[in-house]
């Protein structure tokens, strides 16, 4: 998320350790879920290998918790070179999310949220149309853990003391089986009408550049600046190379 006058306000920020436990939780397709495509599926044997294509924890910590109502943030990725050399292909599995409440919501909260994710296979979201999964939010299928975020946090910087789980958004039946040959793709985070729940974003430190966001306006605007902040997102691939598959 780019910093605005809407939004964030430029920061220096600290880095605060946290612990959160993760649960797949049931869910259900919304509005905008693709149909699966393709015609038989491959069999998992030696062909498909699973591995973690990207993990903000890897390039930087938590530092906030945002969310607006209607608004999509999301990122630019790209697959490490050589990913699909040999004719490999590849499709999306699994996009985890970090999800957030403050401590003083989180009682109280009645499972009438939901958060939507969005995998376009393009470099950015006006390339192409994406394949999506909505979850709504149900407090009983997930682990929480406490965590207190950084003194200097900007948007919670008022509610520092927050409740968080990892979601997991399985997109096994949505993406195509015989994947993927593209080395760039697009993943964003779309809230409902009310801006929960939270989401954990990174340190003002990440390049504006892969960051695109839509307001509510229903189109995205690619950020610039320096410094960016990123949601908490960690995304899981399989890769199928076709000649192991004979």
């Amino acid at each position: 998320m780019r910093c605005t006058a809407l939004v964030f306000l430029p920061l220096s920020l600290a880095c605060s350790d946290y612990t959160v436990s993760e649960l797949a939780p049931d869910a259900f397709a919304g509005d905008d879920t693709a149909a699966p495509m393709g015609d038989e599926p491959f069999e998992e044997d030696d062909c498909v290998e699973s591995s973690t294509a990207f993990d903000i924890e890897e390039v930087s910590a938590l530092q906030d918790a945002f969310g607006l109502p209607r608004v999509s943030d999301g990122l630019t990725l790209q697959l490490e070179p050589g990913t699909l050399d040999g004719g490999v292909s590849w499709r999306p599995v699994t996009v985890q999310v970090l999800v957030m409440y403050p401590k003083w919501f989180f009682d109280s909260y009645d499972d009438s949220n939901a958060l939507t994710v969005h995998f376009h296979p393009a470099r950015n979201p006006l390339e192409a149309q994406p394949i999506s999964q909505t979850i709504r939010i149900r407090k009983d299928e997930l682990e929480w853990s406490e965590l207190l975020l950084p003194a200097d946090a900007d948007w919670s910087g008022n509610d520092r003391d927050q409740v968080s789980a990892w979601l997991d958004f399985d997109l096994r039946d949505l993406a195509p089986e015989e994947g993927y040959e593209i080395t760039d793709y697009f993943v964003s985070l779309e809230w409902d009408n009310m801006g929960y729940p939270n989401v954990g974003y990174s340190n003002f430190e990440l390049n504006c550049a892969q960051n695109w966001t839509d307001y509510g306006g229903g189109g995205y605007v690619q950020n610039s600046g320096q410094d960016c902040s990123w949601p908490m997102l960690k995304i899981e691939i399989e890769t199928l190379d076709p000649g192991d598959c004979e």
